[in-house]
C-alpha cells in the first residue's frame, strides 16, 4: 500500500484554472436538462457549481457536479455526483496539484468513493487559439458499494486534455483519463469528456457536454459502458 503519492493530474477544468486568469474569486453555475422520450421516457437534471480563488500562482477550488435521472417504470430515481476540492501551483507550463474527490453513482452501485492525489502537469502547447496538457498519475483510492462492502486501489492515471478555440465564441474542450490499477493491470478505467461551448455574451454561454466512461471490472449486471449527454447553460463570474 502506498502510503506516499505522486500524481500527474490534469484540472477537469482546465479553462477555469487558467493561470492567464487574473486575482480574485471566478467560477460558473450550470443547470442542464434533458428529456428523451422513446421506449422509455427519461428526464435527467444536472447542475455544476465551481468556484475558484486564485493568488499569483495558487489557485483553491472547489467543485460540485451532481445529476439526477427519472426514467420510466422506476420507481427510484438515479443519483450520481462528484465533489472535488483542489490546490493547484501553476507556473506558464508546470501544475503541481493536491487533490479530494469524494465521489457517488447508484447507477454503478457505488455509495461513495473517496480519492485522493498529489502531482503535477505539463502544458506541451499553450496559445489563445490552442492549449494541451499531459500527465502520468497514481491515486489512492476507498470506495463502498451499495452493499456496504469496501475496498482500496492504488491507480495510475494518464491523462490528455486540450482546448481549441473554433471561434472567437466558440470552444472545443477534450478531457481523457486512463486508469489501470497497479495491483491489477487488466482492471481499468477510460474517462472521456467532450464539451462544445458557445459564449453569449460575458457573463453566459450554452454548452454540449458529452462523457463516455469505461470500467472493465464493473459491478456484476453492471454494463462496462456508461455515456452520459447534457446539454447546461452557464452563469459565469
Amino acid at each position: 500500500m502506498l502510503k506516499i503519492m505522486v500524481l500527474l493530474f490534469i484540472s477537469t477544468f482546465t479553462y477555469a484554472l487558467s493561470t492567464d486568469k487574473t486575482d480574485g474569486f471566478s467560477g460558473n453555475f450550470d443547470l442542464g436538462l434533458n428529456y428523451t422520450q422513446n421506449i422509455d421516457n427519461i428526464l435527467q437534471f444536472n447542475n455544476v457549481f465551481l468556484a475558484n480563488y486564485k493568488h499569483k500562482k495558487s489557485v483553491v477550488s472547489l467543485n460540485n457536479n451532481i445529476s439526477f435521472i427519472s426514467q420510466t417504470g422506476k420507481e427510484e430515481m438515479l443519483n450520481k455526483g462528484v465533489q472535488d476540492l483542489k490546490y493547484s501551483f501553476n507556473t506558464s507550463q508546470l501544475g503541481a496539484d493536491l487533490t479530494l474527490q469524494h465521489l457517488y453513482d447508484i447507477s454503478r452501485s457505488i455509495k461513495r468513493r473517496w480519492t485522493t492525489g498529489i502531482g503535477i502537469s505539463y502544458a506541451v502547447i499553450k496559445s489563445d487559439i490552442e492549449k494541451a496538457r499531459f500527465g502520468i498519475s497514481t491515486l489512492r483510492e476507498l470506495e463502498t458499494s451499495l452493499e456496504g462492502n469496501q475496498k482500496i486501489d492504488t491507480r495510475i492515471s494518464g491523462s490528455i486534455d486540450f482546448t481549441i478555440k473554433l471561434l472567437n465564441n466558440v470552444e472545443l474542450i477534450s478531457k481523457n483519463h486512463y486508469q489501470p490499477n497497479i495491483e491489477n493491470i487488466g482492471d481499468f478505467r477510460w474517462k472521456t469528456n467532450f464539451s462544445l461551448r458557445i459564449t453569449l455574451n460575458s457573463h453566459f454561454l450554452f454548452s454540449l457536454n458529452n462523457t463516455f466512461n469505461y470500467d472493465s471490472f464493473p459491478k456484476l449486471e453492471i454494463p462496462e459502458i456508461d455515456y452520459q449527454l447534457i446539454n447546461s447553460l452557464s452563469y459565469t463570474f
